[in-house]
């Protein structure tokens, strides 16, 4: 994918604001059982409200303002009308309509989860924006700056407490790393950013196999879609002769990660360390019952586990 940036989105970046988790009161589980001595050979991270604290919880469920969705347009290039407030109220009032469409055309074509192309999606808004009068196009725009910017604040993230140091020491022990998450193309950016403080485009995340990472974009279906965990289990066979019983996945959501994750074979740990994104979901008859195999309330416990 090549993203056309136009503007300095490393400055956005250096200004975000710092988060803090908030407690959930949870107690970690660090067994299974009396057994202290699971070996786990490769460790797969859900990036929401795991590795990176979300202010509205997830990736999907962003808080929408008229001012940000200016601010981001202006970012990015756009022109507005005479009236900007009429024209961003009007593509705001699109974005959730064209989300269901591209989800339900998706569907349709047998994607039981699906998840969109957020580009598709702009580009529609505004070329329906554009149709109305509201906005006109010079060529110059970059529509890749407007949705990292839209995002960036409409939903704030900040690293979970310990990530980075976490996820050195795993890789470190040459233990292969991988992802599975409902994303958009601005994750791994943001991912890379907060790893190393430098802007890129990369769509790789630093440390992490890309072998072994699934986005949702690229497959426009979301967790709790199995497929995509089956997607790269093959990998870990072939590639490290890893059994799915011997690698873990770490999410925060019940049913997107515990339960999809059991599905496909994998052990389990809750990640139950902040208040705006741990998901039990406890009235969801698929998880009535399902237990993790670990819980942890701080990335760090992570590395007990691995020990």
């Amino acid at each position: 994918m090549e993203l056309n940036f136009k503007t300095d989105i490393k400055n956005w970046l250096d200004n975000l604001e710092a988060l803090q988790p908030l407690t959930t009161g949870t107690v970690p589980k660090l067994r299974i059982g009396t057994q202290t001595n699971f070996p786990v050979k490769a460790v797969i991270f859900d990036i929401y409200g795991t590795l990176l604290i979300s202010s509205s919880g997830d990736v999907d469920q962003a808080f929408l303002s008229a001012e940000n969705m200016e601010k981001a347009l202006r970012a990015g290039g756009f022109k507005l009308g005479k009236n900007p407030l009429d024209t961003v109220t009007f593509i705001l009032s699109l974005l959730p309509k064209k989300i269901k469409s591209n989800q339900a055309e998706l569907k349709q074509k047998g994607h039981p989860f699906p998840d969109i192309d957020i580009f598709k999606v702009w580009d529609e808004m505004l070329e329906e924006a554009q149709n109305e009068g509201l906005i006109s196009f010079s060529g110059k725009e970059s529509l890749a700056d407007a949705i990292f910017i839209f995002e960036v604040l409409s939903n704030k993230v900040f690293p979970m407490p310990g990530m980075k140091e976490v996820l050195l020491e795993i890789y470190n022990k040459r233990i292969p790393l991988g992802i599975v998450s409902n994303a958009q193309f601005y994750t791994p950016i943001l991912m890379n950013f907060f790893l190393s403080g430098k802007f890129s485009s990369e769509q790789n995340i630093d440390l992490f196999d890309p072998d072994l990472s699934v986005f949702s974009f690229n497959e426009l279906r979301g967790k709790p879609d199995v497929f995509l965990f089956q997607k790269f289990i093959p990998v870990l066979k072939a590639k490290y002769n890893i059994a799915p019983s011997e690698a873990i996945f770490l999410g925060n959501d019940m049913l997107k990660d515990v339960y999809t994750a059991k599905q496909a074979g994998l052990k389990t740990v809750l990640f139950a360390g902040d208040q705006r994104s741990l998901r039990l979901r406890k009235d969801d008859e698929r998880v009535q019952g399902l237990e993790p195999d670990f819980i942890i309330t701080e990335l760090k416990q992570l590395l007990e586990i691995i020990h």
